[in-house]
């Protein structure tokens, strides 16, 4: 068994591929394996994979008809056999040290879990992203698990753990990293948080928030948020569930349905909102937010489009990962 396996779901990414491999393969951790997998590229991206394969030996590829992201990671899932796991994304990559610092953190404090922080890269410039504010380094509370964001590729997994609770990522929508990887907080995980960045998060304009052309798989947000409450509203951290939740629907879901004047679908998270979470004005964690983004909350909740132009143009907010 390997010490850590990284998960590498690729779709049409030639252009990025070489870039996140090269990251992987050169890590100075050395008992890793890398786990490809192909989800139905039509691009060149299978001929990278397969020079990869033939000069190291320990990157594994499997090849299967598209399916979407999550079931390229599912299918990782069972093929895996490493001792933790991590998750890159093809048009992302990592710091070489990053496999080593964050096994040993795992090793040191028998973590089932550890988060870091990440990068935010766009044009070849850097942006520190620190996921929890006002914390250093050590063991935190699951509650804190909340706020470390909703993706996987900024933390590494014990595989037993996540076998354990039969852990799998959603298929057939979009956003399947917001409604899974919270849910592991029902099995009390040893979380370990290490302050420093690993990741590059790779902003593109290719990348899915970031398009020109409204894409109806934006609505998935829906579904993702359902089976997230589904999968949490009987848990004891309510306030931070309410608080993923309005992040993810009243503000970041609504500015973009509010983008392509889709304002049927800002209805209807207002409506989810009234629904589920009538007092989330009243949310610890809601000071959390700028003045800017708790007014554009409200005016969304409220369905005062008329006015949310004109907030737009204040100053403040925050630089969101979209």
């Amino acid at each position: 068994m390997t010490k850590v396996g990284i998960i590498v779901p690729v779709y049409n990414s030639e252009k990025f591929l070489d870039r996140c491999l090269n990251s992987l393969v050169n890590q100075t951790l050395d008992d890793i394996e890398i786990v490809v997998v192909n989800d139905g590229s039509v691009d060149n991206s299978q001929a990278i994979i397969d020079d990869y394969k033939s000069k190291y030996s320990n990157v594994i590829s499997f090849k299967k008809k598209n399916g979407g992201q999550a079931s390229a990671r599912n299918l990782a899932l069972t093929k895996v056999s490493s001792e933790y796991i991590m998750f890159v994304d093809s048009d992302d990559y990592i710091e070489l040290n990053a496999c080593e610092k964050l096994y040993d953190s795992a090793i040191s404090n028998n973590s089932d879990i550890v988060a870091c922080d990440y990068y935010i890269t766009s044009n070849n410039v850097d942006s520190y992203h620190k996921v929890l504010k006002e914390m250093k380094s050590g063991v935190i509370e699951v509650k804190d698990y909340f706020l470390c964001d909703v993706g996987p590729c900024n933390k590494l997994f014990k595989l037993e753990f996540l076998k354990n609770t039969n852990f799998s990522f959603p298929e057939g929508i979009i956003y399947e990293d917001y409604a899974a990887v919270p849910t592991l907080i029902k099995y009390n995980p040893n979380i370990y948080y290490l302050n420093q960045a690993f990741l590059h998060y790779v902003q593109t304009d290719s990348s899915t928030m970031r398009t020109i052309e409204y894409k109806e798989k934006y609505e998935d947000i829906f579904p993702a948020s359902n089976y997230l409450y589904e999968s949490l509203k009987d848990c004891i951290y309510k306030e931070e569930l309410e608080n993923l939740i309005t992040y993810h629907l009243l503000y970041l879901a609504s500015l973009n349905f509010y983008k392509y004047k889709k304002y049927s679908q800002i209805d209807k998270i207002a409506d989810f909102m009234k629904s589920k979470f009538p007092k989330w004005k009243k949310n610890k964690y809601i000071n959390n937010f700028s003045f800017k983004q708790r007014v554009l909350m409200y005016l969304f909740y409220h369905k005062k489009y008329y006015v949310i132009s004109f907030v737009q143009r204040m100053k403040g907010g925050k630089n969101e990962k979209e």
